[in-house]
Parts: C-alpha cells; sequence; structure tokens
C-alpha cells in the first residue's frame, strides 16, 4: 500500500543539523519515498524500492517483519547540498545513506537503499563489505581481481581506488557459494577500520578457513558449477513475456510515467535542476527455449535530446560470471547468441513515449 503526502520537512539525520527542504512523500510498505518539489515520481518506483529493501535483508539473513522503515530522498541539487552541508563525503557523491535515510540526485538510486538495510545489521561495517554489498544487490558493475588489497581501504580509498566492481563481484560469489547466513556474520564481525588481521579471524569464524584460502578459491572459480542455487538480478522479477509458436517475443508498451510498472522519475522540461540524468524503465523476463541466434530489435524514442536503451541480462547461472548479454543503444537491431534460461529485458527511454517496441526473433 502506498500513500501520498504533500509537503513534508523533516531532517534527514541529526548529524546534519539542517532542515529539510519541503518534499513530497509516498510511502511504501518499506521504503518511504521523498522528493523535491518539481519533480515527477513515476507509478512504478516505490514498489521497486520495496522490493530490494526485501532483496536486501534476505541475502543478510534479516527478517523482513521486522526491519525498520527507511527513508530516501530524490532531491535537486540545491536541496542534495543543502541536507550534506556537513558532511564534505556525501556532499561530494552521487548519493549517500546513513543509518536509516538516504539521499540522491537520482529518481532510481537502490545502491542507498541496500545501505539503509545493510545498516540494521552492521552501522558500521568494513566500506570494502558495505559497498560490494549494495553493488552486488542492484547487479552493479563487476571486476575480476583480488579482493584482499582492497579490504581495508576506508569509505574514501574505496571509492577513490575503484574498488566497488571488485567487491561487487567477490560478494556475490559468496552469497552465492556460502549462502547468507555465513555472510551476514562476516558484515557483522570485519571491524569499519580493519586489517588482514581482522579479516583473517572474521572470515575463520564464518567460513571454516583463511582469508587467504577463501580469496584463492575465489580466484580460481572460472567455471559456473550446475548445482548452485540461483542469486537472480532483480529485474529477473518482472513479468514474462509469452513466445509465440517460432519461440520470436514481441513486447510493444507506452512510456508513461504515470503507469503503475515504469520506474524513475522525470524534471521539468528545459529545467535542468537535477544533476545527473533521470530516465523511465519498464521491465520484463523472456524464456530462451532453444539455443541459437536471435535478432533483437529496440525501438525507443529518438530525436533531439533524447535517446532510448535496452538491456538483456541472463537471469541465472553464476552471478559473478555473468555480464549482460546486450546493450542496445537508440533504436537499432543486433543477432546475439542465447542459450536456454530466462533472461531480463529492461527498456529504458529518457522521455515519456507513446510506444517503445521490443522484439526477439529466432534465426
Amino acid at each position: 500500500m502506498q500513500g501520498r503526502t504533500c509537503l513534508l520537512a523533516v531532517a534527514l539525520v541529526a548529524a546534519c543539523h539542517e532542515q529539510m527542504p519541503e518534499t513530497e512523500v509516498v510511502h511504501g510498505d518499506l521504503v518511504d519515498y521523498h522528493y523535491s518539489l518539481g519533480l515527477e515520481l513515476c507509478g512504478g518506483t516505490v514498489a521497486s524500492y520495496d522490493a530490494t529493501a526485501r532483496r536486501a535483508a534476505e541475502l543478510l539473513d534479516l527478517s523482513v517483519e521486522r526491519l525498520k522503515q527507511v527513508a530516501y530522498y530524490w532531491l535537486t541539487e540545491v536541496d542534495y547540498a543543502a541536507v550534506w552541508a556537513e558532511d564534505p563525503f556525501c556532499a561530494a557523491a552521487f548519493g549517500c545513506a546513513v543509518g536509516l535515510r538516504s539521499a540522491g540526485h537520482g529518481a532510481m538510486s537502490p545502491h542507498e537503499i541496500v545501505h539503509t538495510i545493510a545498516n540494521q545489521l552492521n552501522v558500521s561495517a568494513a566500506p570494502f563489505l558495505a559497498e560490494g554489498f549494495a553493488d552486488a544487490v542492484i547487479d552493479g558493475p563487476m571486476e575480476e581481481g583480488d579482493p584482499r588489497p582492497y579490504m581495508t581501504l576506508d569509505r574514501s580509498g574505496i571509492t577513490d581506488g575503484a574498488g566497488y566492481p571488485v567487491a561487487s563481484r567477490f560478494v556475490r560469489y559468496l552469497l552465492q557459494v556460502h549462502g547468507a547466513e555465513r555472510f551476514a556474520a562476516l558484515y557483522r564481525d570485519v571491524p569499519e577500520a580493519s586489517d588482514l588481521v581482522d579479516w583473517d579471524k572474521a572470515v575463520r569464524a564464518s567460513y571454516g578457513v583463511s582469508l587467504d584460502a577463501l580469496s584463492e578459491e575465489y580466484l580460481a572459480a572460472t567455471e559456473c558449477p550446475s548445482s548452485l542455487p540461483s542469486l537472480p538480478r532483480l529485474e529477473c522479477d518482472a513479468p514474462a513475456l509469452m513466445a509465440d509458436l517460432a519461440g520470436n517475443f514481441i513486447w510493444t508498451s507506452s512510456l508513461s510515467c504515470d503507469d503503475p510498472e515504469v520506474l524513475g522519475g522525470m524534471q521539468p522540461p528545459g529545467e535542468p535542476i537535477v544533476f545527473g540524468e533521470t530516465h523511465l524503465e519498464l521491465r520484463r523476463t523472456i524464456e530462451i527455449a532453444e539455443t541459437g541466434e536471435y535478432e533483437i530489435s529496440v525501438v525507443t524514442p529518438e530525436g533531439e535530446g533524447t535517446r532510448g536503451q535496452a538491456l538483456i541480462a541472463e537471469c541465472d547461472g553464476c552471478a559473478w560470471l555473468r555480464g549482460y548479454n546486450a546493450v542496445l543503444e537508440g533504436s537499432m537491431t543486433e543477432t546475439h547468441w542465447l542459450e536456454p534460461g530466462r533472461y531480463s529485458v529492461v527498456l529504458r527511454g529518457f522521455i515519456e513515449a507513446e510506444t517503445v517496441e521490443f522484439r526477439a526473433t529466432r534465426q
């Protein structure tokens, strides 16, 4: 259930000593979503934030029923600067989370919501684990590499040192291969300011092996066993498209912010009051029955100052090994080899549109 309250003004966190600008708010089951006046929030955004919060709780072995309500603030550049006036780190970031509340420049910043859930397990977790977990839940970028050089960095160090993708990949491995319970114990036990001795002690307690042994096991895991439980993308919870008799998929839809399935938000035309970009997003899944080449076509909003994008990605398999199968920009057609299995399809547009279309045609 969601309810809208207008012109709400509250403090983001006590430490900020700043009064939040007036905002509108939509109350979700787990997330209260606030946004600056003049912005337009799309109909499916809060439900997607609730889903992100649930997934984060499950992967940290937390009871969803016992979670505290968290908040996200989508703010204009001026409002965002006011909130973090006394926190230079957060002020310089695209988004930031403190305790149960977070704020960002973008309508879709689920990374920050993951932090507010994880903070209910350990508010002072090691930055490598905190950032790696947040990006793992939302399927952020990944990068191969030895995790040990990044484990002891502080939050500025891991941001400046581009450690997020390395941490994200390693965390996905731990979650899928060893499960949520062990990872939750590790998340609790490694201190925020840590050295490799701290890490080794916590790894031995949670996984029964040394830090070096666990790291080497991970680095050697370059093939996907068939026996692992699935760790699907959040987008894979979307409704399924039905194939025709030939195994082809056709999906035509509008892209309107009022649609209860559309995620994202819009800013007033001609008023660049939001740092960065906003977009609209629709999600579906497809089930590929036969291996082969598929011609993927997408038609998304075109024209001066606009562009679209489609992302097709494997849902299952090994989460630390998979990447996007296809990223199509604008309106284009490409041929891709697809193995049997479930895939997410995400259509993005940077303006509203009466019609967007996706096709996957077996060759």
